[in-house]
């Protein structure tokens, strides 16, 4: 019996030890009484990257969030506020509206919630930050740290999107993207200006997930370039870019 109690005694003070670390750490420690929510993205990997040249002038950008929640089950919706984390955020409060009426609904482990950016001229020089964070309440939690804040990059500049670069056909071993393999060719400046032209004539915002939106724009770009290259011989007279190549659209069709 005494070696049985050293023994429970060994692994309760593991226990111990093992909670006080989680929360040191910033770990969840789930419960049945207490609502975690935490943001879908690691703060320290992924930061949600927004671009006004990407839309209409004057356009304002609705941004969706997503929303985690652990801990208690929930038998009805959900609600939960915002704010900005003003440690965090460089963001003037005047450049973004905060939801008002946030829920996770009856049901759902991710719900989603909407921010409102808008431009201004300060966006144009420099990209600046929005650090959103779940306000705790009775019941309710925020979940892990490096969940714990969205951040939100907001700039009117142009720069190379996600979707343009990441490898999501290829390997480790060998990275392809699927944007520039098979539908724009290799990014820069002048032919990315272009692209979103093309969208704009339609009032469309492509963020990269809807390949038939990616594969129509393509077609309508290389249809322009072929139109403003038609009757020049030398490909040298050809549209160019930023550096001074040829501008080519590598889509079939």
């Amino acid at each position: 019996m005494k070696i049985i109690y050293q023994i429970l005694g060994t692994l309760t003070c593991a226990a111990c030890f093992t909670l006080i670390g989680c929360e040191e750490q910033g770990l969840l420690v789930n419960n049945n009484e207490v609502s975690y929510l935490r943001f879908n993205k690691d703060m320290t990997k992924d930061t949600t990257t927004v671009s006004f040249k990407v839309y209409n002038e004057g356009e304002d950008a609705k941004i969706p969030i997503e929303v985690v929640i652990n801990g208690k089950l929930q038998e009805s919706d959900l609600p939960f506020t915002v704010s900005a984390d003003k440690e965090r955020t460089t963001l003037p409060d005047e450049l973004y509206e905060l939801p008002s009426d946030c829920k996770i609904r009856k049901g759902l482990l991710l719900d989603t919630i909407y921010v409102i950016l808008k431009n201004a001229p300060l966006l144009a020089e420099e990209t600046r930050l929005l650090a959103l964070q779940v306000n705790e309440g009775e019941g309710l939690k925020q979940g892990s740290r490096t969940y714990a804040r969205a951040l939100i990059a907001v700039t009117d500049r142009l720069f190379k999107p996600d979707w343009w670069s990441v490898n999501d056909i290829g390997t480790e071993d060998n990275p392809i993207n699927l944007a520039e393999s098979y539908y724009l060719g290799p990014y820069s400046e002048r032919k990315y200006q272009m692209f979103l032209e093309e969208l704009k004539t339609d009032n469309v915002v492509f963020d990269g997930e809807d390949k038939q939106v990616l594969r129509k724009y393509s077609l309508k770009l290389k249809n322009t370039l072929k139109r403003l290259n038609a009757g020049k011989e030398n490909k040298e007279d050809w549209v160019k870019d930023e550096n001074g190549l040829v501008i080519e659209v590598v889509v079939a069709g």
